[in-house]
């Protein structure tokens, strides 16, 4: 490391560090880098905020800020392990759910971020010899992420978007949830067993057949159907001759 990043890290450090112990001269920028970070987080996870108040999530998000260095100039990167540090956070283990929701939040934070792709080609699929569809690999949208919870944090979710009250429509979980986009707007949907199946297969790689295996009998058509209807899939990589 040379001697000016050493210079820059070291500088970091005491803008961030509190001020017991800290160069006081740096307060003001220690100020204004906790509410730049504090904002950040709060665009990121408003469900949570909602959930918790203003005054839990910025004592929250001040020791999240002290815990958690930036790895990245680009702020809509920062809080990425905000659900992880909220799972060890004392004052948040009365509320068990609160760590997935975010989780949940953070999917969407990256879907509505994420590349734009191109709609799937069923007519192409369609071409693939029937002896060579098995071993077809489908592959997800770019802006499609998957979160599991025991926890009804979609019903969370969705009770606390403008201009709901805040009352959840479900009280039990668990929730299996596909992140994914409508145009520009990023709409969650709950996936059913066979769905789920199908889309963790296509998110690890696993061919067609595999996917299907572990299915049973007359599953497979209406799950591939309506994730293709939502928008999950982007595109697929058959098998080479």
């Amino acid at each position: 490391m040379s001697a000016l990043a050493r210079m820059q890290r070291d500088l970091l450090a005491s803008i961030a560090a509190e001020p017991a112990g800290a160069d006081r001269g740096l307060e003001v920028y220690r100020r204004n880098l906790r509410v730049v970070r504090r904002d950040a987080l709060a665009e990121a996870y408003p469900v949570v905020l909602r959930l918790v108040g203003a005054a839990f999530f910025d004592e929250a998000a001040r020791r999240y800020c002290l815990a958690v260095p930036s790895r990245s100039a680009d702020l809509r990167l920062y809080g990425a392990d905000f659900a992880a540090f909220l799972a060890a956070y004392a004052p948040a283990r009365p509320h068990g759910y609160l760590p997935d929701v975010a989780r949940l939040e953070w999917a969407v934070h990256e879907s509505r971020h994420a590349a734009d792709g191109t709609a799937f080609d069923f007519a192409a699929l369609g071409g693939v010899p029937p002896a060579a569809l098995g071993a077809v690999r489908l592959q997800l949208h770019p802006a499609v992420r998957r979160v599991r919870s025991v926890h009804p944090i979609l019903a969370l979710w969705e009770a606390n978007q403008p201009p709901n009250d805040g009352t959840p429509a479900r009280e039990r979980g668990p929730d299996q949830v596909i992140v994914r986009r409508e145009g520009f707007e990023v709409v969650p949907v709950l996936a059913q067993g066979a769905e789920w199946s199908l889309l963790r297969a296509f998110d690890e790689g696993e061919t067609l057949a595999n996917a299907a295996a572990s299915l049973q009998p007359g599953e497979l058509e209406p799950a591939l159907v309506r994730l293709g209807l939502l928008g999950v899939l982007g595109g697929f990589a058959a098998a080479l001759a």
